[in-house]
């Protein structure tokens, strides 16, 4: 039943702003066309084969429904992707997953965003109530920013700001167009490089979060200690997992410090508790940023990946290659610099190392570099990426060298 009555939010959001007295605040988006290129299994850069491009388009916005204009807010958005025809001339694979017919590669288009914000007691409580579908930003469960679209949520989230310093949530997640974690992956779609799926121009592509009764958080953040902002959270998703999230981080002089502990408890028969955690170390000063951190994941950890997707919040996370850090039994560090030069361009080097303590999973290595520079609304990015699995073998038994990505993102913004 919670599956239907939040499958028919979107039909009852839009009933409401029909007859309201609705005031458009803004409205924006962006277009984006993503490429990248491997020498994977021995291939050459830039065949087809061996490339992977989309074309995306994002068009939302806010408006105010009735007639106090902070009461109520309608958030609504429509993502677009498309190879555009570069499947039959340039690439072979996509960043999203994308359905096949016929052995073409559909286009799709969805609501990613659709939702009321409201103060359900104002005056009384300083409490907002987000019904629909939405991004949400929490340790174990949120919305990936990196991919040409993002993953979304069908979620009822409430969020409280009564204590000074402090934000409560409570949050029941019902559905997604994230990966399925418990079904394992996508089904009938193109493999696509990222976490998004897209079923044709249908809502389709979001199915259930985890299992048929979704999951449910609480969460809070504070900034009550001094130079310190803490975050606790709960995660309950019935008949797979409890699990807990607790994270700190200060700074002072350009001097960072953040701690993060992760804790599972599946619900599966004989499975065991597991735990793990994650430290770093930052300095900032005038343009450049510096980086270390270490994370250490026990042997029982059931996951400490984003439930909905393929990313981890641990502060050791790979710029490309993700769910390596997160895995049980894996030990992992990561250096990372940046610097702005002003005018110029935006630089990262970034170097991941995953140690895995099962022999059947191969050590992991990820150096990253990157391009960025901003031409008014136009934002243009070069990566280069290395990435080595110790010792792993294909079905011949030989083993696979280094894999190197070449990647160039453009995003327009209006």
């Amino acid at each position: 039943m919670k599956n239907l009555t939040l499958s028919l939010t979107a039909i009852a959001l839009l009933s409401t702003a029909a007859v309201a007295d609705m005031h458009l605040d803004k409205i924006g988006g962006e277009a984006k066309l993503f490429y990248g290129t491997n020498d994977a299994n021995d291939g050459d850069f830039f065949n087809k084969g061996q490339s992977y491009g989309n074309v995306g388009v994002h068009v939302g916005g806010t408006s105010a429904v009735g007639s106090c204009a902070t009461c109520t807010k309608l958030n609504f958005g429509v993502t677009g992707v498309s190879t555009m025809g570069l499947e039959n001339t340039l690439v072979s694979n996509t960043w999203v997953g994308q359905s096949l017919s016929d052995k073409d590669i559909n286009d799709g288009v969805w609501i990613d965003t659709l939702n009321l914000a409201f103060h359900p007691l104002d005056g009384i409580t300083n409490t907002t109530l987000v019904l629909g579908r939405q991004a949400l930003d929490t340790p174990l469960v949120f919305t990936e920013k990196w991919n040409i679209a993002e993953n979304t949520y069908d979620a009822a989230v409430a969020v409280n700001n009564d204590i000074v310093d402090t934000t409560l949530v409570g949050a029941w997640v019902g559905r997604t167009n994230g990966i399925d974690v418990v079904k394992g992956g996508y089904a009938n779609t193109v493999t696509g490089q990222g976490v998004v799926r897209s079923d044709g121009i249908s809502d389709n592509a979001f199915h259930r979060f985890l299992t048929d009764e979704g999951a449910y958080a609480l969460g809070a953040v504070t900034k009550l200690i001094p130079m310190v902002t803490a975050q606790a959270w709960y995660y309950v998703a019935p008949k797979v997992a409890n699990l807990a999230w607790i994270q700190g981080d200060t700074e002072y002089m350009g001097f960072g410090l953040g701690a993060q502990y992760v804790y599972t408890d599946p619900q599966a028969a004989k499975s065991e508790t597991g735990s793990g955690y994650a430290v770093k170390l930052g300095y900032n000063l005038e343009g450049l940023g510096l980086s270390a951190s270490y994370s250490d994941m026990d042997e029982d950890l059931m996951t400490a990946t984003n439930l909905g997707g393929t990313q981890s919040k641990l502060y050791t996370e790979g710029w490309w290659t993700y769910g390596e850090v997160s895995q049980k039994d894996t030990t992992a560090f990561n250096v990372s610099a940046t610097y702005d030069i002003p005018e110029i361009a935006n630089l990262g080097v970034y170097y991941t190392n995953a140690d895995h303590g099962s022999d059947a999973k191969p050590d992991f290595q990820e150096i990253a570099v990157t391009a960025g520079k901003d031409l008014g609304n136009l934002n243009l990015t070069l990566a280069y990426v290395n990435s080595d699995h110790d010792g792993d073998k294909d079905a011949t038994g030989k083993e696979i060298d280094a894999q190197n990505d070449i990647q160039v993102y453009a995003t327009y913004k209006f």
